[in-house]
């Protein structure tokens, strides 16, 4: 294969270890159906059909382990660990030697336009890590222990996923075994000089958090099929 012979590779890394606590199922919302279909077979569809990712790992729990291999055999499958952070580090040390960039994607997060991705990889070009970000429509504040602080929500943005990065910036940033939320704010921590940047995000690569966020999604969802067919 085409993907095979290149000397570089561009990894996509899907996170689907979690337990999905806060969506109050007994089973993870990876696997929950979302028109159907299991919400990581989305995100997982959408790596693999695009043009300038030449492999794609998922890594699950280990209860998940055997089954998720069956279901998705173009892909390599791994066990997460206890935190998501373990789960990423594991998925890192499976990229081949020749990988140039990884895209961190939350299983969690199954509509990604492709357009995304093409703006995360091209920017990478010139940045060592890249993410997608929206503005929030809402006020924000802060809370104080004086009551609360209005905040400008131009200057604000809620970060989605896949977050990006050269392969050796984000494997050295796990190594040193410092803690943060996601990658971006890792890779901030731990390298002072790295050139950090965002893309314009999209409304429908939300994370499927709680049972109303499976409607929304189902909307999207739609949304999008339709734009296909036009």
């Amino acid at each position: 294969m085409l993907k095979d012979m290149i000397n570089t590779l561009n990894t996509a890394i899907i996170v689907a270890a979690g337990s999905g606590s806060r969506l109050a199922s007994q089973i993870p919302k990876q696997f929950l159906k979302l028109n159907g279909r299991e919400i990581l077979s989305y995100s997982v569809q959408t790596f693999l059909e695009h043009p300038e990712i030449h492999k794609v790992i998922i890594v699950t729990s280990a209860v998940y382990l055997r089954s998720v291999t069956s279901s998705y055999p173009e892909c390599q499958v791994v066990p997460g660990g206890p935190t998501r952070q373990d789960s990423v580090s594991n998925g890192l040390s499976a990229c081949s030697k020749n990988t140039q960039f990884v895209l961190v994607h939350d299983a969690a997060r199954p509509l990604i336009p492709a357009y995304i991705i093409d703006a995360c990889l091209q920017k990478l070009t010139t940045y060592d890590g890249v993410a997608p970000a929206i503005t929030p429509t809402d006020s924000m504040v802060q809370i104080t222990s004086q009551g609360f602080d209005n905040l400008d929500r131009d200057t604000l943005r809620i970060v989605q996923t896949p977050q990006c990065f050269k392969l050796n910036i984000l494997r050295q940033a796990h190594a040193t075994g410092k803690l943060d939320t996601d990658e971006m704010g890792l890779v901030k921590q731990t390298h002072a000089s790295a050139k950090l940047g965002f893309v314009p995000g999209a409304p429908e690569t939300m994370k499927i958090t709680h049972s109303d966020d499976l409607k929304i999604a189902e909307i999207f969802l739609g949304k999008m099929e339709v734009k296909q067919h036009q």
